[in-house]
Order: structure tokens, then C-alpha cells, then sequence
């Protein structure tokens, strides 16, 4: 009879408690779904841009607008075929929009960039609270 329970002791010992790791794994995959960072990419590929060397943060409730070095437009993933196009997209999404950052390849024409500086400009109605800002790379 000793030896019986000495081997029901020693298979205790052995087994593995999943349930601290099930609970760990989960606890993990949470984590990095809250804190990961989703980049949403243009129709048209990321354009290249201009470097600077200053740096300032903007809030997270964000409007990107890529623009390529042909002109092309999106506002995110969403492409804009006309200045018309963005002007409505704006107009719809006026009170979402708490900065709206311009991302211009380098090699944009300069009087595209401004055309939709001034649209935007125009849409925004609240004075204080929107923000509308020229994407560049960093020198690190």
C-alpha cells in the first residue's frame, strides 16, 4: 500500500497546470492587440518624403492624406479621383477630423499640395481644434 501511493504522489508531480499558460498567452495576444499601431497603406504605395529635422506629435483621431508624385490622391486607404471627391469626403467627415495630416512625395507638384491645403482650410469651419499638417521624414 506505500508503494501505491508513493507512485499516485510522484504522477501528481508530473502533470503540467495549461490553464496559467493559456491565461498568459491570452493575456499576451491582448496586449499587443491593444498597443499595435495599424498603418493603412495608400492605393498607391507610400510616397517619399521630404526630410526635416523638427518633430511634433499629433493626437491619435487622424486623417492622413497621401498624395503621389502623378497627382494621385487618398484619404487612407480610400482613393480620391478628383478635388471635388476630397472636398465632399471632407465636408462628410468635418467633425471626425481633429488634425488632417498631408503625406506629398517629394517630387509632387507644389501647387497640388496647396490646392488641397486651401480646400481643407475652407472646410473646417471650428476655428480652434483642427489641425492640418505637412508630413516629412526625420533625420534621426
Amino acid at each position: 500500500m506505500a508503494l501505491q501511493l508513493k507512485r499516485k504522489a510522484s504522477e501528481q508531480d508530473t502533470e503540467l497546470q495549461m490553464a496559467p499558460m493559456i491565461d498568459c498567452v491570452f493575456l499576451l495576444l491582448i496586449f499587443f492587440m491593444v498597443s499595435a499601431v495599424m498603418r493603412v497603406p495608400p492605393p498607391f504605395g507610400f510616397p517619399t518624403l521630404p526630410e526635416s529635422s523638427t518633430r511634433h506629435e499629433f493626437p491619435r483621431k487622424k486623417y492622413n492624406i497621401f498624395i503621389s508624385a502623378d497627382g494621385r490622391m487618398a484619404v487612407d486607404e480610400q482613393e480620391m479621383y478628383s478635388l471635388d471627391e476630397l472636398d465632399m469626403f471632407l465636408s462628410a467627415h468635418e467633425n471626425q477630423i481633429t488634425t488632417l495630416i498631408i503625406k506629398a512625395d517629394k517630387r509632387t507638384e507644389h501647387g497640388i499640395v496647396i490646392d488641397i491645403m486651401e480646400r481643407a482650410k475652407r472646410r473646417f469651419t471650428k476655428p480652434e481644434g483642427q489641425e492640418i499638417a505637412l508630413a516629412v521624414s526625420e533625420d534621426e
